[in-house]
């Protein structure tokens, strides 16, 4: 059984939050699923894997490789491409990665309950709960809540938020950290450049 995320007025809604929170497992400072077992604490904290299920590295890796394929993904809902080798600022096969997995982690539609639902379609406790967390994409899709979803544009960053702002027009995750950031950085620029 899974837990539903709780409400918080900056977060993602719903299930969608679970993706945020999974993006956001890796940062500059650090990576809260490096190892199997914090990958399996995350995943039971969740109730997306059951409380007797095991992760080995193989597992591990393979949610590492969703992780940075929705990273990709998220990236490219943000509206303007960012000054960077990359448009998205990412590892351009994180998506590629991404799209040969989705293959191993297949989903069903259940229509055994009162409203079609898609199910993940394999018995790896592991694999269930990745193909659980591409059905909340699927989901999200549906609703239109996905587009809200982006990744900060401050390179030392790429933290994932959603979009709360009415013009969904948001850049970064925080105006007070990551856009002082940039515009510090612009600002330097422009002082620096020759005059014309």
């Amino acid at each position: 059984m899974t837990t539903e995320p709780t409400a918080d007025d900056t977060a993602a809604p719903g299930r969608l939050r679970w993706i945020e929170d999974f993006v956001n497992t890796r940062r500059e400072d650090g990576d809260d699923i490096r190892a199997p077992e914090q990958l399996a604490h995350w995943l039971r904290d969740r109730g997306l894997l059951p409380a007797d299920a095991t992760v080995d590295a193989a597992g591990r890796d393979r949610a590492e490789a969703v992780r940075e394929g929705l990273r990709a993904l998220i990236a490219a809902n943000n509206v303007a491409p960012v000054a960077s080798p990359r448009p998205d600022g990412l590892d351009p096969a994180a998506g590629a990665a991404l799209a040969a997995l989705t293959r191993h982690l297949p989903l069903v539609l259940d229509v055994t309950g009162p409203a079609p639902r898609l199910v993940p379609g394999t018995g790896d406790p592991v694999d269930a709960a990745l193909a659980t967390l591409l059905a909340v994409v699927a989901e999200a899709v549906a609703t239109g809540a996905w587009h809200r979803l982006k990744a900060c544009r401050e390179p030392s960053c790429r933290w994932a938020y959603y979009d709360h702002s009415r013009n969904r027009r948001r850049t970064w995750c925080s105006m007070e950290i990551c856009g002082n950031r940039a515009k510090a950085r612009a600002a330097h620029h422009r002082r620096s450049a020759p005059p014309t």
